[in-house]
Formats: structure tokens, sequence, C-alpha cells
């Protein structure tokens, strides 16, 4: 008798991750549509979801009972979010956090599918935490260096849909309005208006000066890069819906030859070097693109280059369900 079909279970069907991950999901053929539970967080009517040509319920997370055979998706943060990891995981589940619930604690594991994939058969939990969008987009674009690396800055100018849903509903009627000859009402949750705008921070900052996201995107680069690259970032928010670009400074603990890096940046998983790379260039978009690559003024051991990716599809998405077929299948 055949051992019956585990399960995917996501949990977040309003995140704005949602709907480019359910898009991947059918798009590999990851799993059967009679293998997919949806939750939602809020007690609130959701319509159904179509997914493989049938409508899947989305159901009250309160109501639902985990079972071991099962792979669990969290997509949002908060407290709800907090206590269903922690039952999938007493009841024998598999959980992957993509909404950052679990980052900073040290037992849980830190997966990029292309870098330490292997990490997950020695994970000391059933927990597995998925490295934020724009963490992913720079290990993938710094991994063909890891070698020589000595010293990272990322400036990463991240869009509106890295702030979730809510940003990017307000972002949208801030447009509207500005279009029509209105005042934009400014987001209280952020304290600035998003459309047509430039933030040097979109959430309060720590006594360091940096904001909690910052220090964040440092802790998954070191979990996946190792503790031995020193780095600092900057995370500035755009008016833009979606794509990211990180413009990056390298320094290398040797004098750097531009066409050795070039090769290498060439021959990196996912990457495709191109010469002046936009972020409209990336969304849709399955690689990361490289470019403006250049020697630093300020430093033989220094290059210079930028990152750009869709930080929904490729660097949320596509990497939730490259892992989730690993666990669905290996574990």
């Amino acid at each position: 008798m055949s051992e019956p079909a585990r399960e995917l279970v996501i949990i977040g069907v309003d995140s704005a991750a949602f709907a480019p991950l359910l898009e991947i999901l059918e798009e590999r053929e990851t799993i059967a549509a009679g293998q997919l539970r949806l939750l939602e967080i809020e007690d609130s009517e959701v319509e159904p979801q179509v997914f493989g040509n049938r409508n899947i319920p989305v159901r009250e997370l309160e109501k639902f009972a985990f079972t071991p055979d099962q792979v669990v998706v969290v997509l949002k943060s908060g407290a709800a979010a907090e206590a269903a990891i922690g039952a999938a995981e007493a009841a024998g589940a598999w959980v992957l956090d993509a909404g950052g619930n679990t980052r900073g604690d040290e037992t849980v594991t830190v997966v990029h599918p292309l870098l330490n994939s292997a990490d997950i058969a020695t994970a000391e939990r059933r927990v597995l935490a998925l490295p934020s969008a724009g963490a992913a987009m720079v290990a993938e674009a710094l991994a063909p260096l890891a070698e020589s690396l000595q010293a990272v800055e990322v400036q990463l100018n991240q869009p509106v849909s890295a702030l979730g849903k809510a940003a990017i509903d307000s972002m949208a009627a801030q447009t509207a309005r500005m279009f029509s000859g209105q005042d934009a009402e400014v987001d209280p949750a952020i304290g600035h208006r998003l459309a047509f705008n430039q933030l040097s921070a979109s959430e309060a900052l720590l006594a360091s000066g940096h904001t909690m996201s910052e220090l964040a995107l440092v802790h998954d680069l070191r979990r996946l890069l190792g503790e031995g690259v020193a780095m600092d970032v900057c995370i500035n928010t755009v008016s833009v819906f979606h794509g990211q670009l990180a413009n990056l400074r390298v320094a290398l603990n040797e004098d750097a030859d531009l066409e050795k890096v070039r090769a290498l940046l060439g021959n990196g998983a996912r990457l495709q070097l191109a010469e002046q790379p936009s972020a409209e260039d990336a969304v849709g978009s399955d690689v990361t693109l490289i470019g403006r690559l250049r020697q630093s003024l300020l430093s033989r051991h220094q290059v210079n280059f930028c990152a750009v990716s869709d930080n929904l599809r490729k660097d949320l998405a596509m990497n939730c369900v490259q892992i989730v077929h690993l666990l669905l299948k290996n574990h």
C-alpha cells in the first residue's frame, strides 16, 4: 500500500509573495492541487485561490491541525505566525519561515537553495529560515568571490513590495491621488509618502543608527557567507513596486583582477552579466543581473558592481519552492 501524498501548507494568502509563490509551484508542478492547504491568520472571509484548475479554499489558521507529513511555509510575521511555527514543529512537520519570525535564533538553519541546501540534513530543528530577499540576492552575487572576500559594503535599494502588501496598496492609492491632483495621505506606519519618493529609512532607527532590517540583512549574509567577512549595509526604499538593486563595494584580500572577477561572476549560478542592468530588466526573471563592474578609485583591492533581481519572484518565491521541493522529496 503506497504512502499518502505529503501536503504543502502555506500561511499568509494576503502576503505580497503569495501570488508568485503559487505561480512557480504550478509552473514547476511541485505539488498537485490536492496536496495544497492554504491558511490565513486573520479571521476574515478570503476567496478560494485557483491552483491547477481547482479552487483551493482558504482556511482559518486557528482551526487547522498540523501533521508530521506536512511542509509548512510561513509568509507572514507576528505573534500568530510564531505560534503556528511552534505548533507545526511540535506536530513533527517541517517548517520554512519566510517571514523573518525566527531571525536571530541560532538554532534555526538559514537555507539558500543554491548555496547551502546540504545543511538541511544536519539541521538542529525541523524549522528552517529563508534569507530575506536582499540577503538572498547579495549572497548569490558574492558567492563566486567567496574565497577572496575580505569586506563588503552593501547599499540596497529596495522596492515598496519589500515592506509588504499593505505598503504596495498604500503607494498605489497615493499615486492615484497625486495623478488626480489631490494630496497623498502619508502612510502612518512608515511616516513618509511612498509614491514618488526615496526613503533613507522606512522604519525606526536603532541606537547605532541602523535599522532592524539592516542588521537582519547583515545577520543573514553572515549565516550564508561566514563570519570572517566584514560588512556594513544600508537599505533605502525607492518608489517602485517590484525589483531590487544593490550597489556592492567589495574588498578582496589581493589586488583586484577585473577580468578574473568578471569571469567568476559570469560563471555564478543564476547570475547573468549585463552592462547597465535596471530593476525593470529583472522583474519577471529568474536570474540576478550583475553589472557596472569597475575598479574602485579608493583601493586596488576593491571592486564595485551592482546586482539586480526580482525580489518577490526570484529571491522569495523561487528560493522557497526549491527548498519545499527538497523537503517533500528527501526529508
